[in-house]
């Protein structure tokens, strides 16, 4: 009973082991771990405290990310080409491999925030852009599952009301009518258009040096702009939830409680994260480091290594890169591209196809219905 597995040759189950991004990119990341232990070590034990400065933890710290992310981006980029190799839905693949070029974006742009502190807020905006895009495309992917449109429209019209979360569904039942297709959609698409609206005006006012980043005061643009972007966010995982609870029994086959959450981790944890640190820099557990300009020539005079802000950018930007490796390794089985080579979604998508046809003939026909 242990399946294809146990069928396979020793020589096939090596080959499909080293095949694996999973274990060649941990390989690296272990080979590239163990390499600094034996500079490390090579080199006499040092003081770090003495190098708590601009010059050496940077470096470091970007050594590290850049150890994470490289590995991470590889392994996505791998599980993408598997997807194209492999098509037999494009229509949900497509989303699904959209997802997927989450990691690559987040390794890449967190790597660069710590590079170059200067960058970190127009990175933001790259990922808060994203994000919102990612977003938008797992709704589409759970539409496609369930027919198209129309297909949503009919699983709707079989049930006879909307079950609310918390803490509305204890006052409130409305009846199940086909214009919940629409806020379903409205209430995800108000955060893809409203955070980059928010993001490209925080790099507005950065540039014009009223942003103050990290910082809640509410003389600055920062906390205004955190407000309105969590309170979008907030609606559009409280709409996200509500498609999810009433379509579960719909979506049973595709496993759809995996990649929700997967989802949710890697957009909304993110933002959160970001507030903490924000949140840590404000009750004063980050601070300003210390650099003692008589014992360290990179203090450059200065008593200041780190300045509270360039302290968040390194802990939150590091954390990212580190997390990205997991993010990769989880979706190698909460997206994986086996479903669709073996034939099994591809089975499912086909039985739906009625409702596809039918949703693409009344999208021709009504030129204003958005595409899915």
């Amino acid at each position: 009973m242990c399946g294809t597995w146990c069928k396979l040759s020793c020589r096939q189950k090596v080959l499909a082991i080293l095949k694996n991004e999973i274990t060649w990119g941990t390989f690296v990341i272990l080979a590239c771990a163990i390499s600094l232990i034996i500079i490390w070590a090579a080199n006499q034990p040092v003081v770090w405290q003495k190098y708590k400065d601009p010059v050496h933890e940077k470096e470091l710290m970007s050594i590290i990310g850049g150890i994470f992310a490289i590995p991470a981006t590889l392994m996505s980029l791998t599980q993408i080409i598997q997807h194209f190799a492999h098509k037999t839905d494009k229509a949900s693949q497509k989303r699904i491999m959209r997802i997927l070029c989450m990691v690559p974006v987040y390794s890449a742009t967190a790597w660069l925030s710590l590079l170059f502190f200067e960058s970190a807020i127009y990175m933001e905006f790259v990922q808060s852009c994203y994000e919102a895009y990612v977003l938008y495309c797992f709704l589409l992917l759970l539409t496609k599952y369930l027919g198209g449109h129309r297909g949503v429209e009919e699983a709707i019209a079989n049930k006879e009301y909307i079950k609310l979360p918390f803490p509305f569904g204890y006052c409130w039942k409305p009846i199940a009518t086909t214009k919940w297709v629409w806020y379903f959609k409205i209430g995800i698409l108000q955060y893809s258009w409203i955070t980059p609206i928010c993001s490209g005006i925080a790099a507005v006012l950065n540039l014009a040096n009223v942003y103050n980043n990290g910082q809640w005061n509410f003389k600055s643009g920062y906390p205004y702009i955190t407000i309105i972007i969590n309170m979008s966010q907030i609606l559009a995982l409280y709409v996200l939830i509500t498609f999810y609870i009433n379509m579960k029994a719909e979506l049973k086959p595709f496993q759809p409680m995996a990649k929700f959450i997967a989802v949710k981790l890697l957009v909304f944890f993110i933002f959160w994260q970001s507030v903490l640190m924000s949140g840590l820099a404000t009750i004063g557990v980050l601070r300003n480091t210390k650099c003692d300009p008589t014992t360290n020539t990179y203090c450059n005079g200065s008593t200041t290594g780190f300045t509270v802000e360039q302290e968040k950018i390194l802990l939150a930007n590091i954390l990212i890169c580190v997390e990205m490796y997991f993010f990769a390794i989880a979706h190698h089985w909460i997206f994986s591209w086996k479903p669709y080579a073996n034939g099994k979604y591809a089975e499912l998508m086909k039985s739906r196809q009625p409702q596809i046809i039918y949703s693409k003939d009344n999208d021709s026909r009504d030129g204003v219905m958005i595409r899915f």
